[in-house]
């Protein structure tokens, strides 16, 4: 009888598992896009599915063959320095979708490798699904078109304008703040219209300027290959955000829409001996300070710096600073500088107890996870939109980047530090981020499998993919009902004009 039981419960596991052929194309020089998504890419390949990879960056897995793009990559791409002035502005759409269209140039570099070149040409090939990034660029669909396979998009922020056009997804530009306008969940009338405004020029100009001008444009160039990417991406199955309504709050999403806020969160490992000695001996607990993985500390202005330093010096914690250079001038006894942290191990830690930050999403959603108050310092991006929602939680404060103080650094981080509400907050929403049906990984994993298993799944796609813009805003029904009712009171004036004039009463002809 145990054997019976046993060899079906076998039978039922291997009919469950099944190996895929996955091909990820992930060119994005952005170190911070990378690590995002490589956990995840690392667990479909320990669940057994057959992955190659086309990346600036290594995995290392023996179930991953890796096509790299690291011979192409600029060493300086990841290195950016901080400005002078940062600020969300009337022109700051433009000049967003400027920053998207320069940084997403260097993508034509795909082609520029021999090895991705040798691989496309190759027909030996078979695969079961492509995986890319939906960020700057649609060049990796041209994959999808070789291979007819389905595909899901991965977004490392926010659900991107031009994302949510693909699959579908409702703008609800009165409620929902665009990811890279900065607004509160709670709009002004201003800010409302600016919110439509800004989405109108993200969507216009990625359609014309990105889509149409320049990727359709490469792909021509390097495979010869005619393809309409602004048709090709509406078969998009699905699309994984790195967000969690716990954090920026809830939005009515189409099937296709799959939150995995926390993706990248993998668990806690030991700190290295001096870090942990470091951050054990601190009597009244440690602030850990880090600028993310593009931004460079050591670039502050020695103004900026000094700020920092002297409110340091006025706060009893210690200070963990992420600084990419070998000294930090005027640096105090209670402050340690490495080039590299180990961040999420560090968050994890229970003397922690603020963490100062440019608000860059994959920081401060461990933040959240370890429940750890954050002063953030938004640059660029989406950074400011992120603080807002951590904000309106009770978890976060904003520092303002241009407006800097002393004063401003040492009270808000005194206050952080000393009133408990903050920390209460924190643990609260660390708490609801936790609670879920399913782990991100887990919500990932059964996803991806389901959209193999289905080939595509197409039967999740919204009906206003490929809609006309017209159609989807009722254009044409208002249209027709506004001159129908234009008509109407055409006809009644003409009524109304003809049925006084019969009864107008005739002028007699005067006789002299």
């Amino acid at each position: 009888m145990f054997s019976l039981t046993l060899m079906t419960s076998l039978i039922i596991f291997v009919d469950s598992a099944f190996s895929a052929n996955i091909l990820c194309v992930l060119p994005y020089f952005g170190m911070s896009h990378h690590m995002a998504f490589s956990t995840y890419i690392q667990k479909l390949a320990d669940n057994g599915h057959n992955l190659t990879i086309i990346s600036p960056y290594p995995s290392n897995h023996p179930n991953i063959t890796e096509i790299s793009m690291s011979a192409v990559v600029d060493p300086n791409y990841n290195k950016r320095q901080l400005p002078d002035k940062t600020g969300y502005s009337l022109d700051q759409a433009f000049r967003s979708l400027y920053r998207f269209y320069q940084r997403g140039q260097h993508n034509a570099a795909l082609f520029q490798v021999d090895s991705v070149k040798r691989f496309y040409t190759d027909d030996s090939s078979e695969f079961d699904l492509l995986i890319t990034e939906h960020f700057n660029n649609e060049i990796p669909l041209v994959f999808a078109m070789k291979y007819n396979v389905p595909f899901i998009l991965l977004s490392s922020c926010g659900l991107l304008p031009w994302s949510q056009r693909a699959v579908g997804q409702p703008y609800n530009v009165a409620t929902v703040s665009s990811v890279l306008g900065g607004y509160n969940k709670k709009m002004n009338v201003f800010e409302r219209a600016m919110n439509a405004f800004e989405v109108v020029v993200y969507v216009l100009g990625y359609v014309l300027f990105f889509q149409t001008a320049r990727d359709e444009e490469i792909i021509k160039t390097n495979l010869g290959v005619d393809v309409s990417l602004a048709k090709l991406v509406q078969n998009a199955s699905m699309i994984f955000v790195n967000t969690h309504y716990s954090m920026h709050g809830t939005v009515p999403v189409v099937p296709a829409v799959v939150e995995v806020g926390g993706l990248h969160i993998k668990p806690k490992t030991s700190l290295s001996a001096d870090i942990q000695q470091f951050i054990d001996e601190s009597e009244h607990g440690v602030i850990y300070f880090c600028m993310g993985s593009l931004l460079r500390g050591e670039t502050f202005a020695a103004e900026k710096r000094s700020m920092f330093l002297n409110a340091f010096q006025k706060l009893p914690q210690r200070v963990l600073w992420k600084w990419e250079n070998d000294d930090l001038p005027d640096k105090t006894a209670n402050i340690m500088i490495r080039k590299w942290m180990p961040q999420r191990d560090i968050l994890a830690h229970p003397k922690v107890k603020l963490f100062i930050s440019h608000g860059g999403l994959l920081g401060l959603t461990e933040a959240v996870h370890e429940g750890v108050p954050t002063l953030a310092m938004p640059i660029f991006g989406d950074q400011l939109t992120n603080v807002k929602a951590i904000m309106d939680t009770g978890a976060a404060e904003i520092l303002d980047y241009n407006t800097l103080s002393e004063i401003e650094i040492f009270s808000k981080a005194k206050e952080m530090l000393t009133n408990p509400i903050y920390k209460q907050k924190a643990t609260k929403l660390s708490e609801v981020f936790r609670d879920r049906p399913m782990s991100p990984m887990e919500t990932a994993m059964y996803w991806t499998e389901y959209v193999i298993r289905h080939k595509g799944a197409p039967h999740l796609r919204s009906p206003a993919v490929g809609m006309p813009w017209y159609q989807y805003y009722m254009i044409d029904i208002i249209s027709m009902l506004l001159i129908c009712v234009f008509a109407i009171l055409l006809s009644l004036h003409y009524f109304i004009s003809t049925i006084l004039s019969l009864l107008r009463p005739s002028k007699k002809l005067k006789i002299n």
